[in-house]
């Protein structure tokens, strides 16, 4: 069940996590922890944006309420979502927009961490093209920073 684990108006991860206990008595086995972000009233209005910010929210639930919980926003690379799991701030990783930007994220996640077979996901002629391309050297454009990540952008 998605909830909406801050809201601005008195609700927060201290009542948040007493509700998911009380939804896994229900039978709820995933909460997964948004702080909103949907309209011009959300919770995150005024705050700094940046990689995993509302990673403490899935682990303030997760750690209170003792469920598994599925952290959100913004995940955009495979190394972060695996140092989110790792650290055990969540259970499951959510990549919603960042797939929308880049479909083949889990093949280009699966590279990056040096996962054993990354292309057997797609068709096998797919495959073979990527697999040979990877051993030549030639790594996704995803694999660089952008220049405005880099400080170099104009």
């Amino acid at each position: 069940m998605r909830l909406s684990v801050e809201d601005n108006a008195g609700w927060g991860p201290e009542q948040s996590a007493r509700l998911a206990k009380i939804l896994k008595g229900k039978g709820v086995d995933v909460i997964d922890c948004s702080s909103g972000g949907i309209t011009e009233m959300a919770p995150i209005l005024g705050k700094e944006i940046k990689y995993s910010y509302q990673v403490p929210l899935s682990e303030y639930v997760r750690r209170h309420a003792d469920i598994v919980t599925m952290a959100v926003g913004p995940i955009i690379h495979g190394d972060q979502a695996e140092q989110i799991l790792c650290d055990e701030q969540a259970d499951l990783i959510a990549v919603g927009r960042e797939i929308l930007n880049n479909p083949n994220w889990p093949m280009d996640a699966a590279l990056k961490l040096g996962v054993d077979g990354p292309f057997r996901s797609v068709p096998p002629q797919f495959g073979y093209w990527l697999g040979t391309r990877a051993k030549r050297g030639t790594r996704p454009s995803t694999w660089q920073n952008g220049l405005q990540e880099v400080g170099k952008a104009p």
